[in-house]
């Protein structure tokens, strides 16, 4: 516990100033950690399949080229699918395949995509970041509390033996109230409450799931944390799941709905 609370709090150092500051800083920390995401993936790929050097090099690359690539997306994911999968070509398929270069695309476009809308929502508003901080964070802490103190039923026990229904649903129902108020006074006064409601409970949910579906690909590869970058906390993908989740569903509702 105590070295949870150390890294807690080394992380606040960094990481609240590059919130507030936002802007290039904010975005060069974000590919920092996109890239250091799917290394995280490439590391855990590792232990089944050897993968070439210059291949990580270019997966690496990649991501962080997603973060920066603003509103040309779609000629970056393009130029990827280049890099990724014109090299099977030149090494043999015993090295390199199909197979583990569809598992780096796939890595790099979920890792990038939900880094890439982190950036541009902070980059946008600090108050819209700031929403999505308040559900990920109240959801996961309170159904971890929750959990702790009436949980009695499993959630999903093969994917996360520790999750509740009871922690889940708790987690669920303090991420919508606080941070739906604060979307209310700081975001869009003007937005009707019950579709507030709706958007921030789907939200809480689905980053749920994202927590969970990093829970299984950590079970299939038998691994505890992607990494111990974070002592006591594990690594980039065990901290920024439950975001990386929330901000693609929030992208998506801002752009087809509000």
């Amino acid at each position: 516990m105590k070295q949870r609370l150390i890294t807690a709090g080394i992380m606040c150092i960094i990481f609240i100033p590059l919130i507030i500051i936002g802007k290039l800083p904010f975005e060069i920390a974000v590919a920092i950690l996109s890239c250091l995401g799917v290394k995280e993936l490439i590391d855990r790929k590792e232990k089944d399949t050897k993968i070439p050097l210059i291949i990580k090099i270019f997966s690496i690359l990649s991501v962080g080229l997603l973060t920066f690539c603003s509103d040309a997306l779609l000629p970056c994911l393009a130029l990827i699918i280049l890099l990724i999968f014109i090299p099977m070509i030149f090494i043999k398929s015993d090295e390199y395949n199909y197979e583990v270069a569809s598992f780096l695309y796939g890595s790099i476009v979920f890792v990038g995509i939900g880094f890439y809308t982190i950036s541009n929502i902070r980059i946008r508003s600090l108050d819209e970041f700031l929403y999505l901080l308040l559900i990920t964070v109240l959801t996961d802490s309170f159904a971890y509390i929750g959990g702790k103190l009436i949980g009695k039923h499993k959630l999903i026990p093969r994917v996360s033996p520790n999750k509740t229904i009871e922690g889940s649903v708790i987690g669920t129902i303090v991420g919508i109230v606080i941070p739906s108020i604060y979307y209310l006074f700081m975001i869009d006064p003007g937005l009707n409450m019950f579709i507030i409601i709706t958007i921030t409970l789907l939200i809480s949910v689905l980053s749920q799931l994202g927590d969970l579906l990093f829970s299984s690909i950590k079970r299939y590869y038998k691994v505890k944390d992607f990494s111990n970058l974070f002592p006591g906390h594990g690594g980039i993908l065990d901290r920024f799941d439950s975001l990386l989740v929330a901000s693609i569903v929030y992208t998506i509702i801002k752009t087809l709905f509000l």
